[in-house]
C-alpha cells in the first residue's frame, strides 16, 4: 500500500480504530471521502462499552441501511457476524439488576429481570476482536491505513488543515482531523482542551478488567427462590449496592464458545467507599467480601488482564469542534460504562457526524452549520447520558427505588427503539432521512411519543432531589411508578407500574395483547409504530 504524503492530502484523518472510528471511516470512505484511518498510541485505547440492548441494534440497523454497509448491521444482529467474532463474544438474553446489603446474603425479592425477547440478537461485544473486525469493514471500503500501524504521535492544525505524524516518522495531511484516540490525545494536548475538573454531574471510581473463572451467579444461590428467572449467566447482570455497581458480562454463554472470559466493570462512588485501597486488585477483593454472595461467585476468579482503574473515571474536553478539528466521542467526553450506554452513544455519534463530514468534503467548507450542529448534539447528548447515569447511582441506594428507576430506563429504551424502526422504515419509503436528523436542542434524534421526553425529565428531576436530600428514596419511588401508571403511552402489558411485576418476559400472548392496545386505546402513533414488523424485530433485508 501506498504511504500518501502531504502533497496528496486526504479529506479526513480519523484518530482512533476503535468499533466507533473504524465505523465513521467506513461510511466515509463508502460515500467517496479519502479517509486516513490512524491507531491511537499504545496504552491510549480504552476500556469500552461490551453490551448493548435492543436500541442499540436499532442504530447500528440505521447506519447499515442509510450508508449501504449491510455489515454494519450485524453489530446489532450478531447471527450475520463471523462465526470466529459470534464464539469469543457472549449472547444477551436478559438485563438483570440485584440490589446486595452489606454482610448479607442477595434477598430474591431484591431483584428485577427483563428478558430479551428472543428473536432480538443482542450480545456482549469482546472488544479486542470486535474492534479488529470493524477496522478490517474499514478498509474494505476503502479506509487507508499506514503499512504496520503506526500510532498517532502528533497532530497539528491550522487554517490549512492538519498535519499527522506518526510513530514511525511519517507525516500525512489531512483538510480535517476527527479525534477518537481517548485520553492523552496529543490533539487535546495541543490544544490545551481538557478540562482541569470533568463537566459531568458524575463522578466514580471505575475498576474494569476481564476474568478468568467467575462462577455464573445462578450457581452461587438457589435459582429455584428467583421465580420466573432465566440463568442470569446468560445475559448481562448487575450488582447493585449503595453508591455503585458491578457490571458482568460473560463472553463463553454462546453456542460453540471459545472465550472463558467475563467482563468486569465495578463503578463506585469515590466518597462513599474512600476507604478502599488505592491498589485495584486489593480494592476489588475488599469490595465483594463486603458482599457474601458476590465473595462466593469471586472466590476463583483470577483477573487476566491488568486493570484498567481512576479515581475519577469521568473526563471531558472541550470544545468539541474547531478550525479544521472535532473532538468525537471519548476524547469529547468519558463516563460510567453502564446500561449500554457505551456503544450506543458511540452509533448515534457516528449517525450525526458522518453526514456533516460527507457534506463538508464534497463542498470543501469544513465551518458548515451540519458539523456545528453535530458538535451541539454531542453535547446534548453527554449531558442527557450523564443524568441517566447520576440517576442511576441515587436509585442504587435503596432497592426501591432501583426497581422503579429501572423501569423509566427500560421504558425509554423499548419506545426509543420502536420509534427509530418506524422513522428508518419511513425514511426508507421516502428516501429521504430528514425524520432521522432532529439534532437540536435535546439529545432525540428522531420523534419519540409524546409525553415520552417529559416523563423522563420528570423522573430524573425526583431522582436529582432524592440525591439533594429533599426527598426520601421511598416517596420517589412511588412517584415514579405513579409517572408510568398515568402515563397514556405505557403499554399496560408490560406491567411497568406494578412493582411487584420484577420479572419480564415478552410472551406471544403479550405480543397479541400488545398489538390489541396499539389498535385500539393507545395514543394514535402507536398505530403505525406497533405493527407486527417493528414487535418481531424483522432485521433490515441485506444490501449487495
Amino acid at each position: 500500500m501506498t504511504v500518501e504524503t502531504p502533497s496528496t492530502p486526504f479529506d479526513v484523518a480519523v484518530l482512533g480504530t476503535h468499533l466507533g472510528c473504524a465505523v465513521l471511516a467506513a461510511i466515509l470512505a463508502k460515500q467517496g471521502v479519502r479517509v486516513l484511518l490512524v491507531d491511537a498510541a499504545p496504552g491510549q485505547e480504552e476500556f469500552a462499552g461490551e453490551t448493548t440492548v435492543p436500541y442499540t441494534a436499532e442504530v447500528f440497523f440505521t447506519l447499515a441501511r442509510r450508508f449501504d454497509i449491510p455489515e454494519l448491521a450485524a453489530f446489532g444482529l450478531t447471527s450475520a457476524l463471523p462465526s470466529e467474532i459470534r464464539r469469543s463474544s457472549g449472547i444477551k438474553r436478559s438485563l438483570g439488576f440485584l440490589h446486595h446489603s452489606e454482610g448479607r446474603q442477595q434477598v430474591p425479592e431484591q431483584a428485577v429481570q427483563f428478558n430479551v425477547p428472543g428473536e432480538h440478537a443482542e450480545w456482549h461485544l469482546y472488544r479486542p476482536h470486535v474492534d479488529q473486525h470493524a477496522w478490517t469493514i474499514a478498509r474494505r471500503y476503502g479506509a487507508v491505513v499506514v503499512p504496520h500501524r503506526p500510532a498517532v504521535a502528533d497532530v497539528r492544525v491550522g487554517a490549512g488543515g492538519a498535519d499527522v505524524l506518526l510513530a514511525d516518522g511519517s507525516l500525512h495531511r489531512a483538510r480535517f482531523v476527527v479525534d477518537g484516540s481517548g485520553a492523552g490525545s496529543p490533539l487535546v494536548r495541543r490544544l490545551g482542551a481538557e478540562d482541569a475538573a470533568p463537566k459531568l454531574r458524575s463522578r466514580s471510581r471505575v475498576l474494569a478488567t476481564h476474568m478468568y473463572g467467575v462462577r455464573p451467579f445462578e450457581q452461587c444461590v438457589r435459582q429455584a427462590d428467583y421465580v420466573s428467572a432465566t440463568d442470569w449467566s446468560m445475559g448481562t447482570i448487575s450488582h447493585l449496592f449503595p453508591g455503585g455497581w458491578l457490571q458482568l458480562a460473560h463472553f463463553g454463554n454462546g453456542e460453540d464458545p471459545v472465550n472463558p472470559l467475563t467482563s468486569v466493570v465495578l463503578s463506585l462512588d469515590p466518597g462513599r467507599y474512600a476507604d478502599l485501597p488505592g491498589e485495584p486488585e486489593q480494592a476489588f477483593r475488599e469490595l465483594v467480601r463486603r458482599f457474601p454472595t458476590l465473595a462466593r461467585s469471586f472466590k476463583d476468579a483470577v483477573a487476566a488482564r491488568p486493570w484498567t482503574a481512576a479515581r475519577v473515571w469521568q473526563r471531558t474536553a472541550g470544545p468539541a469542534f474547531g478550525e479544521g478539528w472535532f473532538l468525537f466521542d471519548r476524547t469529547f467526553s468519558r463516563n460510567d460504562l453502564f446500561l449500554s450506554r457505551d456503544v450506543t452513544m458511540t452509533a448515534e455519534m457516528v449517525h450525526a457526524l458522518a453526514p456533516a463530514l460527507v457534506e463538508a468534503a464534497r463542498r470543501d467548507d469544513w465551518s458548515t452549520p451540519a458539523l456545528r450542529r453535530a458538535a451541539l448534539f454531542q453535547e446534548r447528548l453527554v449531558d442527557f447520558n450523564d443524568r441517566l447515569l447520576a440517576g442511576a447511582r441515587t436509585a442504587t441506594t435503596d432497592f426501591r427505588l432501583w426497581n422503579a428507576y429501572s423501569r423509566v430506563w427500560l421504558l425509554w429504551s423499548m419506545l426509543s427503539a420502536l420509534s427509530l424502526k418506524s422513522a428508518r422504515n419511513r425514511c426508507l419509503a421516502l428516501g429521504r432521512w430528514e425524520e432521522v436528523e432532529r439534532f437540536g436542542d435535546d439529545a432525540f434524534w428522531f420523534r419519540p411519543p409524546d409525553g415520552l421526553p417529559g416523563l423522563l425529565d420528570r423522573a430524573l428531576g425526583e431522582l436529582a432531589e432524592v440525591e439533594a436530600g429533599t426527598s426520601s428514596a421511598s416517596a420517589c419511588a412511588g412517584r415514579l411508578f405513579t409517572l408510568l401508571r398515568r402515563a397514556p403511552f405505557v403499554p399496560p402489558v408490560y406491567r411497568f407500574a406494578d412493582p411487584d411485576a420484577r420479572y419480564y418476559h415478552f410472551s406471544t400472548a403479550r405480543r397479541l395483547r400488545m398489538l390489541l392496545w396499539s389498535k385500539t386505546v393507545a395514543p394514535a402513533e402507536f398505530r403505525t409504530m406497533m405493527t407486527k414488523e417493528n414487535l418481531t424485530n424483522v432485521p433490515p433485508p441485506a444490501m449487495h
